[in-house]
């Protein structure tokens, strides 16, 4: 989920039902039926993690428990979200896989770093061939076998900045090696020393088909007037509202205009 802006009350409410999804979200109930998984049912159990961007911080946090179970941080999130005074940028994951390694380490945000001068935070929900991929980047896969996947796309981004490909571009590369949905977050400062926000809404036209795939995998938006909302589907059990479905394939790009920085030589 992604919030943006400056409405603290009405996040608060977001961010509320965000964490009763993760409790229970039939629409994933729907799909590990679908794909026949038996160890997972109706919760995001694989830990979890955000960037909470203001003027002066910009906060990382990932933990690899059920975040029902770090209810130190869960909270300390949310009394922060309430208590803040300006503009604000919220990035947050409730990391669920199939298979693989559950820690912190393994848990969203993923920074990355390009030669060229851009570096940043990924966040990344749906199922790439992580094989393929390095692959594809020349990268030995056995080095990576106990690592998150996201850190595969990490490197497929930076190699593509370091080619000067446009972000736009660059975050897209990673779809080469697809299987199934690619939505995906990002924070970064790109090498002009801009702040800048990426959300993509992307499923194969296969599973566009089914109906339940479908359901779980597509995200929603929702601009007001003070507060910019985009999430997982399955905010609108638990926080009705006239939401409008990303399209295929969209890609937003943020402006975050409002982090402070300024130069500092003390020789001068």
């Amino acid at each position: 989920m992604c919030l943006k802006w400056t409405n603290t009350e009405k996040a608060s409410e977001y961010l509320d039902a965000f964490f009763k999804a993760g409790e229970n979200d039939p629409y994933m109930e729907k799909i590990v039926e679908f794909l026949e998984i038996p160890k997972l049912k109706n919760q995001h159990i694989h830990g979890w993690g955000y960037i909470l961007v203001t003027a002066n911080t910009i906060h990382h946090y990932a933990n690899g428990e059920f975040f029902l179970e770090d209810t130190l941080w869960k909270d300390k999130l949310k009394n922060t979200i309430s208590e803040l005074k300006w503009e604000f940028l919220l990035m947050i994951e409730l990391r669920v896989t199939d298979e693989w390694y559950v820690s912190a380490f393994n848990s969203h945000p993923f920074h990355f770093l390009s030669r060229n001068g851009y570096e940043g935070y990924l966040f990344y929900n749906g199922l790439l061939d992580y094989e393929k991929l390095a692959e594809y980047e020349e990268i030995d896969y056995s080095h990576y076998k106990t690592k998150n996947g996201t850190t595969l796309m990490g490197i497929s981004i930076a190699n593509a900045l370091e080619r000067w490909k446009s972000m736009s571009e660059a975050i897209d590369e990673p779809k080469k090696a697809l299987k199934s949905a690619y939505n995906l977050m990002m924070f970064y400062r790109n090498n002009t020393g801009q702040y800048k926000a990426n959300i993509i809404a992307y499923i194969t036209e296969k599973l566009c088909e089914n109906k339940c795939v479908y359901q779980h995998n597509k995200l929603l938006k929702l601009q007001e007037e003070d507060l910019l909302f985009v999430g997982s589907s399955a905010i609108e059990i638990y926080k009705p509202w006239d939401y409008i479905v990303m399209k295929n394939g969209e890609h937003l790009e943020l402006d975050i205009d409002f982090v402070n920085e300024y130069y500092f030589d003390g020789y001068k």
